[in-house]
């Protein structure tokens, strides 16, 4: 029997093999992947799930005739297509062999002869997600025959024409790795294998039953590793990431959602892959904070099982305390077995857990009845006047846009439909979609701090020639009628980013103030995302009020405990002043407050490069939206926001002209009346925040392929009250 095991050599490279000059696999060439880290533990290797495989080298590891073939393994996640264990294979040749680790632990072996391809898949036994496994495949091509099993346990035999051999392509063996032949391995990427895998064993001729379950028996399967959270610490030296925003540890994140607190902490959860950086197999993720501002990260609260109400994804929804004060977690489930194939599901917290690591699954509390077939998701609950309510997002039949279906209930778990919760003209909304996702009702108080109205929040969806934005209506919420009154017809934008700030989600803190969390979406190509090895992050989380009438919006108030060293304060100065002290100033996490006298303000954010060559530095990639080169006589790259007070024009805009904010027409216009021009300006890294007294919010990115970024003010603008300009702490250990 060979028996290969991983190592590192002398030169740094990763191997699988049986000795220095044996048999071997190399670990594939990860330059591209900027933040890729490998790692030996526990005298195996760690597969990232993304960038991270093997490919044979020296020789072919063609089996011919009878053989076995074992691996000692501990998946930490699954993924919908299913992940490469072993790879040698080509399906449109029909040649070769594979076994990959499939979706909830299911285990496929795959093989060719040249005419047919077999496959079976493990029953019974799974290869459950940070435990060990030993997995065994027995090739009888004698007899015609091949053997599954897993953790001792025969799991499947599929049965072939006796003495058929297999063919093999002309091609690499991965470890790690699925691939079939129909594409690029540097440009598919979906089938890495994400876990830990401590050796493979090979041996021609045949194991018996009994042979098998004896070697089974000398590795501890079963035996459990710690749940998989990313490293932050391997992002560090990235100029793109943010680091005072909410983010997850890495890989993929959507839709921050259900905030809220217990027991003096703030709670929030967000979409998960901790596979890899792209949408595929959603998880709860969770975030742990004392001021919505640090974060800490938890093990997944919500994971998708399949014998349960949610196979195929545990989406978007909200949490709240009880009548008893106890957590509870209302979530999509997706289960693409039934029709229609989302439904609402509850989770509670485990009694005793104060961080709220654990949690237990109630099952189905509401099926859809109402809205097109098919989209029915993202469930707001909330408690009021000892009742509950719910809203669903989904989409209206009757006008052809999306809407909320509104529900109440005593209990939580037994719902009454109250029919749609907005009556509106879908013609003078078509913006908004065919459906709505992540419908939010909170309510604003005034300067008093009485309640003075509500805003329902939506996160549009199916829309015609439209990015994704976050809607709101304000209105006036009748908790005893169970209706929303809208105050006007057209729906309004929260932020002007242009489809940047998405995903809304919102709660009632318990000094009373209504917060909402935000996805920040990400603006690179799909590519740049995934061999960076994360996607996306929250926004940061803001107040919602109400003043004189008018909606107020401004990010929490613990944002500004973040403000660690004043870089710049003047007062009364002029433009060029500003400008003179300006250039002596980088960073990538900064604060700048600018008022203006006089009808028109506008900064520029640039990438400045330093300590580095010109060659190094005079690149930018065609996605981004605001970068400057270095090189001497090259006309520098920016992104402007501005604000005109005479046409109400809140833009942004890069050098050439391209506008990046959005303007519908007057309804996106901002009148800040006779107050002092005054904005707030958050960059983190690739965020870029701008908020307009208070009255509008710009969300856009800011790509730089240089060190450090740098603000500069337009010389159209007035006198300048004050300027302060602080560098922001990062928020996250390691």
């Amino acid at each position: 029997m060979i028996q290969l095991t991983f190592k590192k050599d002398r030169k740094g490279q990763f191997l699988c093999c049986e000795e220095e000059n044996g048999i071997r696999f190399l670990l594939n060439d990860g330059r591209k992947y900027e933040n890729r880290a490998c790692i030996l533990q526990e005298d195996g290797f760690v597969f990232d799930g993304y960038s991270t495989w093997f490919e044979g080298t020296q020789e072919k590891w063609d089996f011919t005739g009878d053989f076995t073939i074992s691996f000692f393994f501990a998946p930490q996640e699954y993924s919908d297509e299913g992940d490469g264990i072993y790879s040698h294979f080509n399906a449109a040749g029909k040649k070769g062999f594979y076994i990959r680790l499939l979706k909830h632990g299911k285990i496929e072996v795959g093989f060719g002869d040249g005419r047919s391809l077999y496959s079976c898949t493990s029953l019974g036994e799974r290869a459950q997600k940070n435990r060990w496994s030993m997995l065994t495949v027995v090739f009888r091509q004698e007899a015609g025959w091949c053997d599954l099993y897993l953790n001792g346990r025969l799991s499947n035999r599929k049965q072939f024409r006796r003495h058929t051999p297999l063919d093999w392509p002309e091609a690499p063996a991965f470890l790690g790795r699925y691939e079939d032949g129909a594409g690029d391995p540097e440009t598919v990427r979906t089938g890495i294998f994400c876990g830990l895998m401590k050796c493979v064993l090979r041996q021609e001729g045949c194991l018996s039953d009994t042979q098998v379950k004896a070697l089974h028996a000398q590795y501890p399967c079963g035996e459990e590793l710690a749940p998989l959270i990313p490293d932050r610490s391997r992002y560090l030296g990235d100029r793109q990431r943010p680091q005072y925003h909410l983010i997850a540890p890495g890989k993929w994140m959507n839709e921050p959602h259900a905030p809220f607190w217990f027991q003096g902490n703030y709670h929030i959860f967000y979409q998960a892959n901790p596979h890899a950086p792209l949408w595929n197999h959603l998880q709860w993720g969770h975030l742990i904070s004392d001021d919505m501002v640090h974060w800490k990260d938890l093990p997944l609260a919500l994971e998708t099982e399949e014998n349960a109400p949610d196979p195929d994804g545990c989406w978007s929804g909200s949490a709240l305390t009880d009548k008893d004060g106890q957590p509870r977690i209302y979530y999509t489930a997706g289960n693409n077995e039934k029709f229609p194939n989302q439904s609402v599901a509850m989770a509670t917290a485990a009694p005793g857990d104060g961080q709220l690591k654990k949690w237990n699954k109630y099952g189905v509390v509401r099926e859809q009845t109402e809205g097109w077939r098919g989209e029915f998701r993202d469930p707001f609950v909330w408690l009021e006047k000892d009742t509950y309510f719910m809203l669903v997002g989904t989409g209206d039949e009757n006008n052809g846009g999306g809407n909320a279906v509104l529900y109440s209930s005593p209990d939580g778990l037994e719902w009454e439909s109250h029919g749609f919760l907005l009556d509106y003209e879908y013609e003078k909304n078509r913006e908004t979609g065919h459906v709505w996702e992540l419908p939010v009702l909170l309510p604003l108080r005034d300067e008093t701090g009485e309640i003075s109205c509500h805003i329902l929040l939506l996160c549009a969806c199916q829309i015609e020639n439209e990015v994704v934005e976050t809607y709101f209506f304000l209105g006036q919420w009748d908790c005893e009628g169970k209706k929303f009154r809208k105050f006007h017809d057209r729906a309004m934008l929260l932020d002007l980013g242009n489809g940047t700030f998405t995903g809304p989600s919102g709660f009632v803190t318990p000094d009373q103030r209504s917060v909402v969390f935000t996805i920040a979406q990400g603006k690179r190509r799909p590519e740049e995302e995934f061999n960076s090895g994360w996607a996306h992050n929250g926004g940061l989380p803001v107040e919602l009020s109400v003043v004189e009438g008018e909606l107020r919006l401004q990010p929490v108030r613990e944002i500004y405990g973040l403000k660690k060293k004043r870089l710049l304060g003047l007062e009364a100065v002029s433009v060029q002043e500003a400008n003179r002290q300006l250039e002596k100033i980088t960073g990538n996490r900064l604060w700048l407050r600018l008022c203006v006298e006089g009808d028109f303000a506008a900064a520029e954010i640039h990438g400045i490069t330093e300590g580095c060559d010109e060659e190094e530095s005079s690149g930018v990639t065609e996605n981004c939206t605001a970068a400057v080169s270095s090189r001497k006589n090259e006309a520098e790259k920016k992104v402007q926001v501005a604000y005109n007070r005479n046409t109400g024009l809140f833009a942004a805009q890069e050098e050439n002209g391209r506008p990046l904010g959005k303007c519908r027409g007057p309804e996106d216009l901002v009148d800040i009346k006779g107050e002092s021009i005054c904005m707030e300006f958050f960059l983190d890294h690739s965020m870029l925040e701008v908020y307009l007294n208070q009255r509008k919010s710009m969300t856009l990115r800011n790509y730089i392929q240089e060190n450090e970024r740098a603000f500069r003010l337009d010389e159209g603008m007035g006198r300048i009250t004050e300027l302060e300009l602080w560098e922001m702490e990062a928020v996250y250990e390691g």
